[in-house]
């Protein structure tokens, strides 16, 4: 058996590198979309998305292929990797488009927040803590009236805003303007907290019991970019046939 630095394993070695980097390139020649020259189905999740990205973006690097000495090989490589670049900004550019259409904040959309005194912040803590402990009791009256002070207190934290919102939709969920006005103080919310993932849990609760799948599967969506292992992920995508 040939050692691994033996002629006979580089030459090996090289040839498996050499029918890898042969069928991408001819897989990224013919693709009709970003998610063929990454190798996956449209239905892919971001997190797949960015895990298989980072795969190729870690093996297509170019000093990877300059030592091999073989010039054909590297600039397919260099193609392969301007390729799966295009493809990402791509599948981003589609998923920012489908935020917006589906009233979810993009990455440019944190508004300005106000100054917050400290001793109004804990006062606002203290009273968010409180809704929530009613939240979890079913008291969504008594919630209501501490995420109301909480938010008077400290108006700069999205996810006392979207629990504000969801309690009021939960105490009346059948009138019209409740559930529009719901929509856009947890868009609101997520554009504070972009990275906060209970925020996008509360707007996929609210998707699901609107019916809105739009919003609720790109809720979904960034949740699990956010936070893959969150305990409420695979319920909500029970109940949203996600």
């Amino acid at each position: 058996m040939p050692k691994v630095d033996s002629k006979e394993g580089r030459e090996n070695r090289l040839g498996r590198i050499q029918t890898i980097v042969q069928e991408d390139y001819e897989r990224i020649q013919s693709a009709p979309g970003p998610y063929v020259i990454l190798n996956l189905t449209p239905d892919a999740t971001a997190v797949e998305v960015r895990e298989r990205y980072e795969r190729y973006e870690r093996f297509y690097r170019a000093e990877n292929f300059q030592r091999l000495g073989d010039m054909d090989l590297t600039r397919k490589a260099l193609d392969i990797r301007r390729a799966i670049g295009g493809a990402m900004v791509e599948i981003q550019t589609r998923a920012e488009a489908r935020d917006i259409e589906a009233g979810l904040p993009t990455p440019n959309d944190r508004p300005a927040l106000p100054d917050v005194d400290p001793d109004a912040s804990a006062m606002g803590d203290i009273y968010f803590r409180d809704g929530l402990s009613y939240l979890r009791l079913g008291d969504f009256n008594a919630a209501r009236e501490h995420l109301e002070r909480a938010c008077s207190y400290d108006p700069s934290r999205g996810i006392i805003l979207a629990n504000l919102a969801y309690t009021r939709f939960k105490l009346d969920p059948t009138k019209k303007e409740h559930i529009e006005e719901t929509g856009r103080n947890l868009s609101q919310a997520a554009s504070m907290e972009p990275d906060n993932p209970e925020i996008f849990t509360l707007m996929a609760r609210f998707g699901i019991n609107t019916s809105d799948q739009q919003m609720a599967h790109r809720a979904i969506e960034r949740l699990e970019l956010l936070k893959p292992d969150h305990p409420r992920l695979e319920r909500l995508k029970k109940r949203a046939k996600y």
